[in-house]
């Protein structure tokens, strides 16, 4: 289990606009609550906090808030919940919770898949369905992960939250939820050309259309006759006088 210090200071201005003037200061608006305590506005530099983000601090990390230059403390929290600004991305709001240590909580902890299932290897994909299951421990027993092996999936096979060692846990997620599945390769059919027969109405206008174009050749060769058979008529005229 992971632990680290937090170093904050108690704010008094609240608002957005408040809120604005913090973060240009480089400071995180932020609040503390829970343990039978009122909520407690605070502030936390941004760069302290995107420091300890890159060192892995996660929502499952035991925390000491050390306010106002406090040296030690016993104010141990977990994140809540983390706000960004919609556009820039940029840290907007952080929720702590005060926690007593010596009381079980409800936390989600992530699953960590290890392994390449055989099942892949002969063309399958695999389909992860389920990333976090949720426990019921003490807060100095919160797991940083759960490993499942799914090396030994085959195609068509799946693995499910009762298949994970969760010995002295109280989980809350149900047992027949599947993490993840084998699923056959998808067969991509080549598609067979189909001859499209021209409806009544199609055919009807392809008739015509060849009409169109026989009645110019027709009459050509029409008028090519008649001026063939003048010509002989004229012919004969001319032997007879």
């Amino acid at each position: 289990m992971e632990k680290t210090t937090l170093r904050a200071r108690r704010r008094d201005g609240a608002g957005t606009r408040a809120a604005r003037r913090l973060r240009r200061s480089g400071q995180i608006p932020a609040v503390i609550y829970g343990a039978q305590e009122d909520p407690q506005p605070i502030q936390i530099d941004t760069r302290e906090f995107m420091g300890l983000l890159s060192q892995g601090l996660s929502e499952n990390t035991l925390i000491t808030v050390l306010l106002d230059e406090e040296e030690s403390s016993e104010r141990v929290a977990l994140i809540r919940e983390v706000q960004r600004d919609p556009i820039r991305g940029e840290l907007a709001h952080i929720d702590l919770v005060h926690i007593d240590l010596t009381r079980e909580i409800d936390i989600e902890v992530p699953l960590q898949i290890i392994g390449t299932p055989v099942g892949v290897k002969q063309g399958g994909i695999l389909e992860h369905r389920l990333y976090e299951i949720e426990i019921r421990c003490l807060p100095t027993q919160i797991p940083d992960h759960f490993e499942l092996d799914v090396s030994a999936l085959g195609i068509g096979d799946s693995a499910h939250v009762s298949d994970l060692d969760l010995s002295g846990y109280e989980v809350l997620t149900e047992p027949e939820r599947t993490i993840v599945s084998i699923a056959a390769p998808r067969v991509i059919e080549e598609a067979v050309p189909v001859e499209v027969v021209p409806t009544e109405p199609e055919l009807v206008g392809r008739e015509k259309a060849e009409e169109k174009v026989e009645e110019p050749e027709k009459k050509e060769k029409g008028e090519k006759k008649e001026k063939a058979e003048k010509g002989e008529k004229g012919e004969k005229g001319e032997k007879g006088a």
